[in-house]
């Protein structure tokens, strides 16, 4: 298992794509910070710092939704090659169960997403001298970001292991942007059940920044992790009957 995640983090080091990502998305976090702080400050904006950081961190959330994507793409990459791609006839070889590939692909991706988030750590440690989120509501948030990756890379794979790439991709960030924006829709009476804004990450994070009482960030971290519990025996099952013995065994 442990060999997968080194082989998976590998191709994404040595991935040109995955590095250019990595690398906008640090020069986008940048650019909207310097532009958010210039911007705010020349509207005489109350609360400068406060107001750049959760620009910044709602930026920071879009670019997660990558994540599903990376999922879909992590898993089809064994078919690659016309038959059997370099990961699959490795795969192939190995007497690893079910679950551990299903561990060993999900923590891949997830690692590789949440080490993105901590690239962005110098930036988000400026806050403090600018009057940004105290260093509690950071926290908070990353752990909303962290959470999250792994029920993206949970959804993404399950609609990978039942659907090609296009159609998984589009499964995927369906319910998805579902699941985040249906509980922001301006009429009820989804802004009135309290249940659709704990299954949106984005709710979560915007009752870190209103610094709300109800501990919403904590109820949606406990649904996700609870979720994510709940799917992973459904999709060991799926890899066991549909694809790994179908696909490498045949």
């Amino acid at each position: 298992m442990f060999a997968i995640i080194l082989k998976e983090l590998r191709c994404y080091t040595n991935s040109a794509k995955y590095r250019r990502i990595q690398m906008l998305v640090l020069c986008g976090f940048a650019l909207l910070l310097l532009i958010g702080t210039v911007e705010f400050y020349a509207h005489q904006t109350i609360g400068v710092g406060q107001q750049t950081y959760k620009l910044c961190m709602i930026f920071l959330f879009v670019v997660q939704l990558w994540v599903v994507r990376h999922a879909v793409e992590a898993w089809h990459a064994e078919r690659q090659s016309s038959g059997h791609g370099i990961n699959g006839a490795l795969l192939a070889l190995t007497p690893l169960p079910s679950w551990k590939i299903l561990v060993g692909k999900l923590s891949a991706v997830v690692l590789w997403a949440v080490w993105g988030i901590w690239l962005t750590v110098p930036l988000f440690a400026l806050s403090s001298y600018t009057g940004g989120l105290a260093v509690s509501q950071l926290m908070k948030c990353g752990a909303v970001l962290s959470v999250s990756c792994i029920f993206f890379a949970f959804i993404g794979i399950g609609c990978a292991l039942r659907n090609p790439p296009a159609r998984a991709k589009s499964i995927g960030y369906g319910i998805i942007l579902l699941l985040t924006f249906l509980p922001l829709m301006p009429f009820p009476p989804f802004g009135t059940i309290p249940l659709l804004d704990a299954i949106s990450p984005l709710c979560a994070l915007l009752s870190i920044f209103r610094m709300d009482s109800t501990q919403l960030w904590l109820w949606n971290i406990g649904l996700f992790c609870v979720v994510s519990v709940l799917m992973f025996p459904v999709l060991v099952k799926q890899i066991t009957s549909r694809w790994f013995k179908r696909r490498y065994f045949r």
